[in-house]
């Protein structure tokens, strides 16, 4: 990358300091969107920053910076292939190029491909905060694909391994707010967790429907911010944790979690690998699992559902909560009754 053709870009994201060097041109749209809120004019000389590189794929310059030592780490992301050597690994996605991350140095490059086969949105999030994420995580942040939201001075943390967007409209109609509607910070505080705000967006969710062919659907990309302007908050304190089960079913439950059954199940489904030189494991399933109130979630397609395990959650105690809630929706022109189970801590 021409030193002469790129923008350097000086990060204050939540407290730690953050140089990313660029084409202008790879700084635009959503990466824009994603770093905004957190520029800076300079940083404290003191301080030792978490660098990044972030330029278009030339294959002199990304073999200059590959080892053919490297190990495989295996992986279940059909997408992806981790290598390992030492302090640094390689992040390899066919869809919009390689990563670099180095734990020594705190720094990380991305070669992007210059026709990349997923959108801009993912593009940033491998390029620029799944590196961050890595390295940050040494530092006391952690970033995580997991949307957060409060309401009444408590926070939500939500694990969906796909999008419940209508039912986050819903729960902002019900006065919630929302902290990260994609990606979410995390730091743990006088022995609580902190939700910090992160900016993104919110991939809608598509109707079912019949494949034809073999195309996959483009994700429809929004703002959830700009349809409620005022829903944002920048941090709470979580009090609660949701885990959602992949698919969606005919009725609604959710199953409170021991700290031991939450730390499991935490652990198996970790929205975002996480690594490190030492094979260390991340300790924040652990702290969550001990300082959160969790639960197990089965949605279903009504979207009041969420809202009301929500409410059943918190006006429910771990050892009065009830087997079974029949609960009403009002507002309609007929009764309807939901069926929800509310199993109690174990």
């Amino acid at each position: 990358m021409d030193p002469n053709n790129q923008a350097m870009l000086k990060l204050c994201l939540h407290g730690l300091a953050i140089n990313i060097a660029a084409c202008p041109q790879l700084l635009q749209g959503p990466t824009q969107h994603l770093l905004q809120p957190f520029l800076v004019s300079d940083l404290p000389h003191h301080i030792v920053p978490t660098a990044g590189s972030i330029s278009t794929y030339e294959t002199a310059d990304v073999l200059r910076h590959l080892s053919v030592s490297a190990n495989r780490i295996p992986q279940v992301d059909p997408w992806l292939e981790l290598y390992h050597e030492h302090e640094r690994f390689w992040l390899v996605d066919e869809r919009w190029g390689i990563a670099q991350i180095n734990f020594l140095r705190s720094q990380w490059r991305s070669w992007i491909l210059p026709q990349p086969t997923t959108d801009n949105i993912r593009i940033a999030e491998g390029a620029i905060l799944w590196p961050l994420a890595q390295l940050l995580r040494a530092r006391g942040l952690h970033l995580l694909p997991a949307i957060s939201l409060a309401r009444d001075g408590g926070g939500i943390l939500i694990l969906a391994p796909f999008s419940i967007e209508p039912e986050l409209v819903r729960l902002l109609h019900a006065g919630y707010r929302i902290i990260g509607q994609r990606w979410t910070a995390l730091r743990e505080e006088d022995g609580r967790i902190h939700l910090l705000h992160m900016p993104g967006v919110l991939d809608r969710a598509f109707p079912p429907r019949l494949r034809l062919g073999l195309g996959l659907p483009q994700s429809q990309w929004i703002n959830i911010e700009n349809e409620f302007p005022a829903s944002t908050q920048h941090h709470a304190f979580c009090n609660t944790v949701l885990i959602v089960e992949p698919g969606r079913r005919s009725a609604a439950h959710a199953s409170h979690l021991s700290p031991h059954e939450a730390e499991q199940i935490l652990r198996a489904d970790w929205p975002i690998v996480d690594i490190h030189p030492s094979r260390r494991t991340t300790l924040m399933p652990l702290r969550i699992a001990n300082l959160c109130r969790c639960a197990k979630v089965q949605l279903s397609r009504n979207t009041d559902d969420l809202l009301i395990l929500l409410d059943s959650l918190h006006d429910t105690t771990p050892s009065h909560a009830p087997r079974v809630a029949l609960l009403t929706r009002p507002g309609t022109p007929r009764m309807t009754i939901h069926r929800l189970s509310i199993r109690p801590f174990t």
